[in-house]
């Protein structure tokens, strides 16, 4: 999922792309909740491109408004897509939620009603924020011999594979070659232990690159964001992987069928 952020005086809108769920929960509640530490005590969540969410995510926001309603803040929710008005409608959680139809509506909600004008989501105050990643990945070239491995942070677990964010390092000692090295068609060894819902499970296995991008935020750098696909998995962790989307599929499907 990716979260943007923007502004409309002391009104935060957070823009919600993709899914939301146990995975990505970590990285984006942490995110949150420094914003409400630092006084963002008054949120509109724009979820019409949010194309899923999860129990779990739903509990964290419910906890988050009455975070807020103690500060005498408030979470309202613009345009929800059609899953988020079905999950919320199933679950009995419409009410807890005000609902506006634009993300102009749920700014004036906290302006008593003042025609606030047009609100721009065009140019976030950081993108890709679903890539700052908090499991940690350990990587190397397949055909690296007995080189060090280099430590990423998983943005986003995928059927196929995941999305990883790696910063270069730097210096004089800097190896330049280890992130030309980062291409479509190149071979990794990964390691990581990723928390699912029970326990955290340990993987590891060859995947290769698909997709390696500079990042587009000016404060992280020469930070690279690394797309790979499952190469050589163990049938152990497949198994694993595979029980992760099934256990999506089957909250989708209950909502679904309501």
């Amino acid at each position: 999922m990716r979260l943007e952020k923007f502004r409309y005086d002391d009104i935060v809108i957070l823009k919600f792309v993709g899914e939301f769920d146990t995975f990505n929960l970590p990285a984006f509640s942490e995110r949150i909740d420094r914003m409400i530490e630092f006084g963002d005590i008054r949120l509109v969540l724009d979820m019409h491109l949010l194309t899923f969410i999860n129990s779990a995510a739903l509990g964290y926001l419910i906890k988050t408004q009455r975070t807020l309603s103690a500060r005498k803040g408030e979470i309202v929710l613009a345009r929800p897509s059609k899953f988020v008005r079905r999950t919320l409608g199933t679950l009995g959680l419409d009410g807890l939620f005000k609902v506006f139809e634009t993300a102009e509506l749920g700014v004036a909600h906290f302006k008593r009603g003042t025609d606030v004008g047009q609100v721009r989501l065009e140019h976030p105050e950081t993108d890709e924020a679903g890539l700052t990643g908090k499991v940690p990945l350990l990587w190397k070239l397949a055909s690296g011999g007995d080189g060090a491995s280099q430590v990423g942070r998983i943005a986003t677990l995928l059927q196929d594979g995941l999305e990883f964010r790696w910063d270069p390092p730097t210096g004089p000692k800097a190896d330049a070659r280890l992130a030309e090295s980062l291409r479509p068609g190149a071979t990794l060894k990964v390691k990581f232990r990723q928390p699912f819902v029970i326990k955290d499970y340990y993987f590891e296995m060859e995947v290769v690159v698909i997709e390696a991008r500079r990042s587009t935020v000016p404060e992280e750098g020469s930070v690279l964001h690394v797309r790979v696909r499952y190469d050589r998995v163990k049938d152990e962790d497949r198994v694993h992987l595979d029980q992760f989307w099934r256990d999506q599929d089957e909250w989708k499907s209950q909502i679904n069928a309501r």
